[in-house]
């Protein structure tokens, strides 16, 4: 897959977003089947593909997990709060609880942030993630895209219009 043809697919993606008092809620649909989504939310060889969080453990089980975006990385707090096999799972990142949901080919994340504020910056980010986990389960040799590294790949375009959208202009400097 070509610079251009990721940059493409992470611009267009088609996301839902909403923001609440204490949640940001992401909705898009994916390639792949309900159990290749949900493998490459639990597994960490999987996330290791696409995520920035790749845990110690498999996210299939209720308890404490501590997660590195690279192996020299500092560990975060990544406990898994609670799950449905399958369907649901509710884990920290950091200060932060995420809770995906996998309905078929449909993920939803809702975020709870500390710092609702700059949601189009978290947006973002996992915005470039899931384009890049689409591609890969539509069978493409994508390589992930996390950290700095996401700015090459039309990151502030899409922060942008996440910050316009939901009427939030003042995000953090890059």
């Amino acid at each position: 897959m070509t610079a251009s043809d990721i940059d493409r697919r992470i611009v267009d993606l088609p996301v839902a977003v909403d923001l609440t008092e204490d949640a940001v809620i992401l909705e898009v649909d994916l390639s792949g089947t309900a159990e290749q989504i949900w493998s490459h939310l639990t597994d960490p060889e999987l996330l290791a593909t696409w995520s920035p969080i790749i845990p110690e453990r498999p996210l299939t089980e209720v308890g404490p997990v501590l997660s590195r975006e690279t192996p020299e990385a500092d560990p975060v707090s990544t406990d898994v709060l609670a799950m449905a096999d399958g369907h649901a799972l509710t884990h920290r990142w950091g200060d932060d609880v995420l809770e995906w949901l996998v309905d078929e080919a449909r993920l939803t994340l809702l975020m709870k942030v500390s710092a609702p504020q700059y949601a189009p910056t978290y947006l973002a980010g996992w915005q470039v993630c899931l384009a890049v986990l689409d591609a890969r389960l539509d069978g493409l040799d994508q390589s992930r895209i996390v950290g700095r590294e996401a700015l090459e790949h039309g990151w502030e375009q899409v922060r942008e219009r996440y910050a316009q959208q939901l009427d939030l202009p003042d995000q953090p400097p890059i």
